[in-house]
C-alpha cells in the first residue's frame, strides 16, 4: 500500500501526484510494516491546467507515479488529480480516498477495515 504525505503523519491533503513522498506498507501478521519511504520527484508541480492544455503532461506524470508505486496493490490519498483515479484504477490499483486531516495510522486502519482484517 502506498500513503501520500508531505509530512509522515498525515495523509497529504490534495492530489495523490503532488505528495512529497509515499510510505510503502506491507501487512504481516503482527500488523503493517513500513518498507520504504520513495521520495517523489514530481511533487510540487501542483500548476493546474485547465481545459486540454495540460492532458500529455498529466499522462506522462501518471505513468511515472504509477511506476514510483508499482509494486503497491493500494493508493491511499484525499484527492486524485482530474483522472487520475480512472487511471490508477485502469492499471489495477485500488484507490482509496480518505478525509483530510487523517493520519497515516488511521488511514491504515481504513485499508485494514477494507480488507477484512482484524
Amino acid at each position: 500500500m502506498a500513503i501520500a504525505t508531505d509530512d509522515g503523519q498525515h495523509v497529504k491533503i490534495g492530489h495523490f501526484g503532488d505528495a512529497r513522498f509515499y510510505l510503502h506498507y506491507v501487512r504481516e501478521e503482527d500488523g503493517w510494516r513500513l518498507i520504504r519511504r520513495v521520495e517523489n520527484p514530481y511533487a510540487g508541480h501542483e500548476h493546474h491546467h485547465h481545459g486540454h492544455h495540460g492532458g500529455h503532461r498529466h499522462g506522462e506524470k501518471r505513468r511515472r507515479i504509477l511506476e514510483l508505486n508499482r509494486d503497491c496493490t493500494h493508493l491511499v490519498a484525499t484527492a486524485f488529480g482530474p483522472g487520475g483515479k480512472e487511471f490508477m484504477e485502469s492499471q489495477g490499483l485500488r484507490v482509496v480516498i480518505v478525509k483530510p486531516g487523517t493520519t497515516v495510522e488511521e488511514a491504515l486502519s481504513i485499508v485494514e477495515e477494507m480488507l477484512g482484517i482484524n
